[in-house]
């Protein structure tokens, strides 16, 4: 996977390296809230106004001014969250099921036998629900298969032997009746 854009952020950092930690102090380090304000102060005070050799000369300041008008921003009905959401193909396995980084989930089971687009926050809780997506439309929702529970459900399974329309037919009647056996009541059948 190429990354774009990869120099211009290694170029900031090496010019917060060079011009802004060098200059930092105990006290401009003795919290998060001040590195915050230092860089604030640094971004707005000096970076924006220092020419840039990638921007023709102009200062970040003066390239904003020229281009602002083609900036688009988003509808406010627009979930930004789900902009930013990792993808993930699997195929659904015969027991509606789908594995994502070593967590196994449970798809809608009309999905069996078809590969899906899994959507998710990496960063999110392994318990919160996938969104499945098939042929580009949502499918649904996947959620982490509980094992101990779903030992417990009951399920049709197919039967291992023919089964008959009609009722089991009654065994044949046996030669040996053991109700009609003659009992030993004799003081002979104790004694052995």
């Amino acid at each position: 996977m190429k990354a774009f854009g990869k120099g211009k952020i290694e170029r900031w950092f090496k010019t917060v390296r060079a011009q802004l930690l060098t200059r930092l102090t105990g006290e401009d380090t003795a919290s998060l809230a001040a590195i915050n304000r230092r860089l604030a102060a640094w971004i707005e005070g000096e970076y924006h106004h220092t020419p840039h050799r990638g921007l023709a000369g102009l200062t970040p300041l003066e390239q904003w001014a020229q281009s602002a008008e083609g900036v688009r921003f988003p509808e406010p009905t627009l979930d930004l969250d789900d902009l930013f959401l990792f993808e993930a193909k699997r195929k659904v396995q015969k027991d509606r099921t789908v594995s994502l980084n070593g967590v196994v989930y449970e798809v809608d089971a009309a999905l069996v036998g078809e590969t899906v687009l899994l959507r998710f926050d990496p960063a999110a809780p392994v318990e919160r629900p996938l969104l499945v997506c098939h042929q580009g439309r949502p499918s649904g929702l996947a959620r982490v298969v509980q094992t101990y529970a779903n030992c417990f459900v009951k399920r049709e399974r197919p039967a291992r032997t023919l089964a008959t329309d009609g009722p089991a037919p009654q065994p044949p009647a046996s030669a040996l009746r053991l109700r009609e056996l003659p009992t030993d009541t004799s003081d002979e059948g104790e004694a052995r």
